[in-house]
């Protein structure tokens, strides 16, 4: 996993490097054709950060065994890069921090993930797109009214899908997505610890809202 945090990071490198010739090219990335004429590129290609709100559920059989279960609203953050294919099509890998908090009687969970969602992006209008993509995710923590606990009680990784709309007004980028995990969040053998093998037939799902900004 290590090997692909790296790898998404000299992806996005490589997005501000042409992020930034965009600006100095007062917004169109030139490249040279066949003819050795200048042509520009399409303009749904760039380097920026993210930001927003992350309201967290849980679903599964699990969930029986926890009291008052609530959505329980926290943040993500990180950056994106998007690299153009067509006029109407982009790919954008990112790189959020993720912090996944749940309500339920008595407290509350939380479980931080690296995130590395890859959108594939398609331009409904030049100021409204579509995101659909796998995402992947890696626990870092997990806190339990508000003290971190062992995690190793926990699915280590996180897979699944989003979908959402995003639109675009000058370098702001204003979105929402919804995330739907396929993966179980717990991973504990001991059968006598009802707490967290409740977890064991629990995944989550999320809906986001966030702000963007580009370069």
């Amino acid at each position: 996993m290590k090997k692909t945090i790296l790898l998404l990071i000299a992806v996005l490198t490589l997005g501000a490097a042409q992020a930034q010739e965009r600006v100095l090219n007062r917004g169109i990335i030139n490249h040279r054709d066949g003819d050795g004429e200048t042509a520009p590129t399409y303009d749904n290609s760039g380097f920026g950060i993210k930001g927003g709100l992350m309201y967290n559920t849980l679903r599964g059989d699990g969930t029986d065994g926890i009291q008052g279960l609530k959505t329980g609203t926290n943040w993500h953050a990180g950056f994106y890069s998007q690299f153009s294919l067509s006029r109407f099509f982009s790919v954008q890998p990112e790189i959020l921090y993720s912090r996944k908090e749940s309500k339920m009687e008595g407290g509350s969970m939380r479980f931080d993930y690296i995130e590395i969602p890859v959108m594939g992006v398609l331009s409904v209008t030049d100021n409204v797109s579509l995101h659909v993509g796998p995402q992947a995710g890696v626990l870092m923590a997990v806190e339990e009214n508000n003290k971190e606990i062992d995690k190793s009680q926990f699915n280590s990784f996180d897979f699944g899908a989003a979908a959402g709309l995003e639109a675009r007004l000058s370098i702001f980028r204003l979105g929402a997505r919804y995330y739907l995990s396929l993966a179980d969040l717990g991973e504990t053998e001991d059968a006598g610890d009802a707490a967290y093998s409740a977890f064991n037939n629990i995944k989550s799902g999320n809906f986001q809202v966030y702000l963007g900004v580009g370069f």
